[in-house]
């Protein structure tokens, strides 16, 4: 799949949550319930839960069977007293706060890589247009986009638009060559180095949860002291040496914004994917959002996509846009009203209509050359 030709189309498509739904997997009130599910129930995945469980307790008053607090209020509480350096209570100081965080993101892997089917709609879709110039804003963690790019091409060269090297090879990303996808909050096969600010990726995998970057022996034990001696076979689940940097052998972490109203993005990484977003949207004449209605809470986002869209208003066309959603009324309104009602085309109900949209709109074109 080429996306290097200046004479194409530049097409950019903004994906939320919805597109990864069309590949069955969970949107964020589906996905909550799931962090303390039983069928993660290896020793480790046991211990986990159970240290979840007791923080949810703790914290928000949640009992076994009742409704779990919005991802959004576990991670902000989270985050503020992590970056405060303040306690939530007299039991969950930052670092056992910190130590909770990695759990919370490794279940939230977990969840996310048992939840996955190729979807004939992305796979339409993104045939539809490989003789564009297109590239990706992508919000989610998951890799559902680099999945389906590869079933389409096997060898298909991702640029993540920011320094990066390949976890088997260690070869550097070309910061050229390559479809360019930005993955705004982070993503599953990543895994960063706070030492030496590497960031290495897998395409194939989810590297932090293949490799459990992110869990620490020593995190456990903040839990229960006696870790190493009464959870052995967890214990013995925990290779840490299999998740060293293979540049400068430190430690290696997850590298994601959480569902947090206080994300942050203070690492070199997002300032360059930040900053190649906004190029990308400016450059592209057409904008294709899929599953994605403007929250409220990435409003830093919504400020850098209305930048994008007016930096070059005074010299250019408008900007093409057209908005996938699902049967979503209030989400209309305030796609419309963001951009102004005659501004963008809202398909209502879903993937399914909007790849029928294109193929109808192809035919007739083919026709019109014909006739």
């Amino acid at each position: 799949m080429k996306n290097n030709s200046n004479k194409r189309k530049k097409v950019a498509f903004i994906l939320g949550a919805g597109f990864s739904k069309c590949a069955d997997l969970p949107v964020q009130a589906d996905l909550t319930p799931l962090l303390v599910s039983d069928e993660f129930d290896s020793p480790l995945d046991q211990t986990i839960t159970k240290i979840i469980c007791d923080f949810l307790g703790y914290t928000f008053g949640w009992q076994e069977g009742k409704e779990i607090p919005s991802l959004e209020d576990v991670f902000t509480s989270i985050d503020i007293s992590v970056t405060n350096g303040t306690h939530l209570g007299n039991i969950y100081p930052p670092d056992k706060l910190r130590a909770l965080r990695r759990m919370l993101i490794y279940r939230t892997f977990q969840i996310l890589d048992q939840r996955f089917n190729i979807c004939e709609d992305i796979d339409s879709l993104l045939r539809h247009y490989q003789d564009y110039d297109c590239s990706y804003i992508v919000m989610n963690w998951d890799i559902v986009l680099e999945k389906h790019l590869e079933e389409i091409d096997p060898d298909v060269t991702i640029n993540y638009v920011t320094p990066s090297y390949d976890w088997q090879s260690k070869r550097r990303s070309s910061p050229v060559d390559g479809i360019k996808i930005c993955k705004m909050h982070g993503s599953s096969n990543w895994a960063y180095c706070k030492n030496c600010k590497t960031l290495f990726y897998q395409l194939d995998k989810k590297l932090s949860l293949h490799k459990k970057v992110g869990l620490y022996l020593s995190d456990f034990k903040l839990f229960d002291p006696s870790f190493n001696d009464t959870h052995f076979d967890a214990c013995s689940q925990i290779d840490e040496q299999d998740d060293k940097c293979r540049i400068c052998s430190s430690n290696l972490t997850t590298h994601i914004a959480t569902f947090s109203y206080r994300k942050s993005f203070r690492t070199a990484a997002y300032s360059a994917i930040w900053h190649e977003a906004e190029n990308l949207l400016s450059e592209a004449q057409k904008w294709v959002f899929i599953g994605y209605s403007l929250p409220e809470a990435d409003f830093e986002l919504k400020h850098l996509i209305k930048s994008a869209e007016i930096r070059l208003k005074h010299k250019e066309p408008p900007k093409e846009i057209d908005a996938v959603l699902y049967q979503d009324k209030y989400a209309k309104r305030k796609v419309e009203r963001f951009f102004g009602p005659e501004n963008v085309t809202v398909f209502e109900n879903g993937l399914t209509e909007y790849v029928q949209h294109l193929a109808k709109s192809k035919t007739a074109v083919s026709q019109a050359e014909n006739s």
